[in-house]
């Protein structure tokens, strides 16, 4: 009994000393541009509004009224006037939205969808689907105005869906001739991946659209119109537009902007334009943290690719150090080591990890393996001590898998005279436990 407690202790500290598991950590990629600034308290006031002017909302042409619903859905109020508006709004698409969505508007059946799933309902709503003439467009959908196919890329991002090849070849050919087009095409493409030469032409088109942009400036917004000065509309489209570049100039155009359509709000919560309730409703998203629709509610745009593109496949390395188990000494015949007396197996387990994961996550990833890993290691001491291990590692490696400290302390030499001997000698077991190095 003494002989099995004394073991066990040797055993914890063997097991503490001995099984050290690292994990290089690979610093996060940023996630997207920082959020602006929420102006939430003149987003509710303009949400009061747009609940006491319901009546008029919901007899306007369709696109205002899912300007309503994005705008009430970004807004974030679930009260009961906002509720009830929201309802309206939605009852409204059930009845005008197939004429609203055609062959030959697409674009319409792309705010629908767009619209919708931001509400969180499917895009197949009311008997129709919305979504139908979005994914199969047709040869005659990618000609449509510039803005309608800016709001199909939208639709297509929010469903995950790729980006068919003659879709993007029509949004990086066209001409923009209003900013409100150019700000929502900053937005559709800022969720594209593609190769490397269509990578280019995004690049090309964005350098262009921010030129564009930069031309139809006033003051801290922007005007639809080279003689006109800024609006509410424009501005809200366009500051969206330039949040999603991100780069620091950018996201401060974006933030002058919010700050200049918040300061423009009347004492009864609306937006000056020639239509004050529009206005409103496109206020609000950019209020809430320059929201678009991109973002907005449920279901938000995702990176999607061009059609046919497929990503490059992401590498990890993987380096094994330490002693005799992770070399995997014992699984092999004794002539089937390497001569180099390491004892070394492809059988160790972080071959056999390796193998695992590249079978079951290998559609996109290879692992690779290093194992430096030597029978009989110690930590500091002797010619393939795991410290001059590790310093011979690959500077680039992800993840280091390490089993390290039995050695040192004598773990062979307690396994013999307390486990492999015919008839147990106590004393013997108990000499070796006491002879091993003992951890503070």
């Amino acid at each position: 009994m003494a002989v099995m407690m004394t073991c066990k202790r040797v055993l914890g500290s063997l097991v503490a000393a001995a099984v050290v598991t690292a994990t290089v950590t690979v610093a996060a990629q940023a996630a997207g541009p920082k959020p602006a600034s929420d102006y939430a308290g003149q987003a509710s006031k303009a949400v009061d509004y747009v609940n006491a002017h319901r009546a008029e909302v919901a007899t306007g042409g369709l696109g205002p009224q899912l300007d309503g619903v994005l705008a009430l859905v970004a807004s974030g109020r679930k009260d009961n006037a906002t509720m009830t508006t929201l309802g309206t709004l939605k009852a409204n698409i059930k009845t005008q939205g197939p004429a609203y969505c055609t062959p030959h508007t697409v674009g319409g059946c792309a705010k629908v969808t767009i619209t919708l799933l931001a509400a969180g309902e499917s895009p197949t709503y009311g008997g129709v689907d919305y979504a139908a003439p979005v994914t199969s467009l047709s040869a005659a959908a990618v000609h449509e105005h510039p803005y309608n196919l800016a709001l199909d890329m939208i639709a297509l991002e929010r469903l995950g869906k790729p980006i068919p090849n003659a879709l993007f070849t029509a949004v990086t050919t066209s001409d923009w001739e209003d900013p409100d087009t150019a700000g929502l095409m900053l937005v559709a493409l800022s969720h594209v991946v593609a190769t490397t030469a269509q990578q280019k032409t995004i690049t090309t088109v964005v350098t262009k659209l921010q030129g564009f942009l930069d031309t139809a400036r006033r003051g801290q917004g922007w005007s639809d119109w080279p003689h006109d000065q800024a609006n509410v509309s424009t501005t809200s489209l366009v500051a969206a537009g330039l949040h999603r570049l991100g780069d620091p100039s950018h996201l401060k155009q974006a933030t002058l902007a919010q700050n200049w359509l918040a300061s423009l709000q009347r004492s009864d919560g609306a937006f000056p334009w020639w239509d004050p309730t529009w206005a409103t409703l496109k206020v609000i998203p950019v209020l809430r943290g320059v929201q678009s629709l991109d973002t907005i509610g449920a279901h938000r745009a995702r990176t999607v690719p061009v059609e046919g593109w497929v990503p490059p496949r992401r590498l990890v390395k993987m380096t094994v150090l330490g002693d005799s188990y992770s070399a995997g000494n014992g699984t092999l015949r004794d002539y089937e080591y390497p001569t180099d007396h390491s004892y070394r197996s492809p059988k160790n387990y972080g071959s056999v990890l390796t193998r695992r994961l590249n079978r079951e996550f290998g559609v996109d990833t290879t692992f690779q393996t290093d194992v430096r890993a030597w029978s009989g290691a110690q930590i500091t001491t002797g010619d393939h001590s795991i410290v001059s291990q590790a310093d011979g590692m690959d500077p680039h490696t992800h993840v280091v898998l390490m089993t390290a400290g039995g050695n040192d302390l004598d773990f062979i030499g307690v396994v013999e005279k307390c486990f492999l001997v015919k008839i147990w000698a106590m004393a013997s077991c108990g000499d070796a436990v006491d002879a091993s190095p003992q951890e503070d």
